[in-house]
């Protein structure tokens, strides 16, 4: 698989701007991506927090010493040296690399502070007490930097980062196909727990024969305009899972069984007599049943353990509840639905 490694190069600017170029110019030709103060502008508190991201997201650290310690935070230490004690803590791979010659350093790309001097050679000998290389120039520094990194790779793999396309290792697709294997076989014992489950309905509700009254408002339009009334329906609970059920024995949208619902209670209405004080003379009929009287369907025959919700895996778009019926909900409908033998029917 094919890696590229990224490399935080930390170091003061303005007096090794050239150098810099060269360092970075050489990771590149090494298909490494280099990451370091050009990214972030002026030094503050609230850059601090992106910076550190930067170093926890990067594979390897270089720090380049030259004749500066550099700007200094509220306590009194680089960033230079911040970002370097911070890299060592988070146990990224360092390494150092330090001027051969600090005294022929030119004048104007040294500290004239005599505190930071001393700082700066403070900062030297801890950083020399682990992988250190010395440099002369920009050229000899790239090299450098290319050697020790090669050497810091092999004695330090790092993960890396790898184009999408080439992530899926074929040790992560063994792993992802033994995951799929342990969900198949957790799926199918809950299928068949589900199936051995009791199909007994629980009567210690309102079932069967008990009646319960639907609410719902009739619609429709005379000399083309729009008349609604209110009004009610008395329904058995078998009356009611007779309608809705069939269409649960596999899996069925909520609007769907809602639209069903409401053209059999409108079937009722147009087939009632004129006694029951239903409007007749209307065109463009519907019936809705009211959120309320659906929402107590949808509690009870749950209650009574006759529906479950639907499990089945959908598109993201589809944001419908689906609804199907338990085993008690299957065998319950068919002793209402199913047809007796002829022989039987005869017998009795």
């Amino acid at each position: 698989m094919d890696k590229r490694y990224q490399v935080f190069i930390s170091s003061t600017f303005v007096d090794l701007t050239e150098e810099r170029r060269e360092v970075m110019q050489a990771l590149l030709e090494m298909d490494c991506m280099p990451s370091g103060m050009e990214l972030f502008p002026a030094a503050n508190e609230d850059q601090w927090t992106l910076i550190k991201g930067v170093i926890e997201q990067s594979d390897y650290y270089l720090v380049i010493l030259g004749g500066r310690y550099g700007s200094m935070t509220a306590e009194g230490i680089s960033y230079t040296e911040k970002e370097y004690d911070y890299a060592v803590a988070r146990g990224i791979p360092v390494m150092g690399f330090v001027v051969a010659d600090p005294e022929g350093i030119p004048v104007k790309k040294t500290d004239k502070n005599e505190a930071a001097a001393r700082k700066l050679d403070d900062f030297r000998a801890k950083v020399q007490t682990r992988m250190t290389k010395d440099w002369r120039d920009g050229p000899d520094l790239a090299g450098k930097v290319v050697l020790g990194l090669t050497h810091l790779i092999k004695k330090h793999p790092r993960p890396g980062w790898v184009r999408g396309n080439e992530a899926m290792t074929p040790e992560t697709k063994v792993k992802i196909a033994e995951l799929e294997a342990k969900i198949a076989q957790f799926e199918k014992k809950e299928i068949e727990t589900d199936a051995t489950t009791a199909s007994q309905i629980d009567k210690a509700f309102a079932h069967g024969s008990e009646h319960t009254d639907i609410l719902l408002k009739h619609k429709g339009f005379r000399s083309y305009q729009a008349e609604e009334e209110d009004g009610l329906l008395n329904y058995t609970w078998d009356e009611i899972f007779e309608v809705l059920g069939p269409f649960m024995i596999d899996e069925a949208p909520e609007p769907a069984l809602r639209q069903t619902f409401d053209n059999h209670m409108l079937n009722d209405i147009q087939n009632a007599s004129d006694d029951e004080g239903w409007e007749t003379r209307w065109s463009r009929e519907s019936a809705e049943i009211t959120d309320r009287s659906w929402g107590a369907i949808l509690v009870q025959l749950r209650a009574l353990k006759l529906i479950t919700n639907g499990t089945k895996k959908r598109t993201a778009s589809d944001k419908a509840v689906y609804w199907k019926l338990t085993p008690a909900g299957d065998d319950y409908l068919v002793t209402l639905r199913a047809v007796p033998s002829e022989a039987i029917q005869k017998l009795d």
